[in-house]
């Protein structure tokens, strides 16, 4: 019966989803949270022990330079997605822009990049 009502709270589709967030650890501490209306973003002081609120209605930037795939796994890439990945490189693509690549490996580490940077 346990199990059968954790599932049943754990199994639920993203439209129930009343919050997010997550801590990334590195040269700061951050938390960035959601509570369903707007991103906002907290960084630890140390001098005080506490969270203070240094990014507040955090959005994804509209354009950026920043291209983010893990190029380990290129070789398994078929032609077109080697075409396009490579024109963004290299600046020949539909937009004419020259992206650079940044992939950390992590998932908490590279979505907080995307949300700051695009």
């Amino acid at each position: 019966e346990q199990d059968k009502e954790c599932l049943a709270n754990t199994l639920q589709p993203g439209t129930n989803l009343v919050a997010a967030a997550y801590c990334l650890y590195s040269s700061s501490t951050f938390f960035v949270l959601t509570l369903g209306n707007g991103v906002y973003m907290f960084t630890l002081d140390e001098n005080i022990g506490e969270f203070v609120l240094s990014h507040p209605n955090v959005k994804i930037p509209e354009t950026s330079s920043i291209v983010s795939f893990n190029e380990a796994n290129s070789h398994m890439w078929d032609a077109p997605l080697k075409e396009v990945y490579n024109g963004w490189c290299q600046g020949t693509g539909r937009s004419k822009t020259r992206f650079s690549s940044r992939y950390i490996g992590s998932m908490v580490g590279d979505v907080h990049r995307t949300i700051l940077y695009g």
